[in-house]
């Protein structure tokens, strides 16, 4: 009887495994930029469409409109995608992977924002948060896939 072994693993054993950490603190970096001069841009044009000086009494009520809510959203999601591209490309291996531990590390920063909010500021309701979050990984991971994408030699054609 011949024994060979185990296969060799498909990937590297360990989930940290590949990961060059300057990729995902550069990739969280970006993220967290691009989200507060996304937010900025987004409470302008809010702001600026009612016509209203801002407050505390207009951001509360501007965090509790549906609409607003929504584009916060896709506003924090895309700059997500941004930022694990931009750390993906940099780490140029293991794309999706740098992607997604980007979008952990941008996670954990949101929640340590959570914890240092002034009491009394706005916030958005539960299901944004859930929404949010729980959408940050995937958002990471894809931007990753776009660097593995973009980072891949073109075809060449007929010369």
């Amino acid at each position: 009887m011949n024994e060979t072994g185990p296969p060799p693993p498909i990937q590297p054993g360990g989930m940290f495994d590949d990961i060059r950490l300057s990729a995902v603190l550069l990739g969280v970096l970006v993220d967290t930029a691009a989200t507060v001069l996304g937010s900025l841009v987004l409470l302008s044009a809010f702001m600026s469409r009612d016509g209203r000086e801002p407050s505390d009494e207009v951001l509360r009520e501007l965090s509790a409109t549906p609409e607003f809510l929504l584009a916060s959203l896709v506003v924090g999601l895309m700059c997500t995608v941004l930022g694990g591209y931009v750390g993906a490309r940099r780490a140029n291996r293991a794309h999706v992977r740098h992607g997604a531990w980007i979008a952990v590390g941008s996670a954990l920063f949101g929640l340590a924002q959570f914890a240092v909010a002034a009491p009394g500021a706005p916030t958005p309701p539960l299901w944004f948060d859930l929404v949010g979050f729980s959408l940050m990984i995937p958002a990471g991971a894809g931007g990753g896939l776009l660097a593995r994408v973009a980072s891949r030699p073109a075809a060449r054609g007929p010369s």
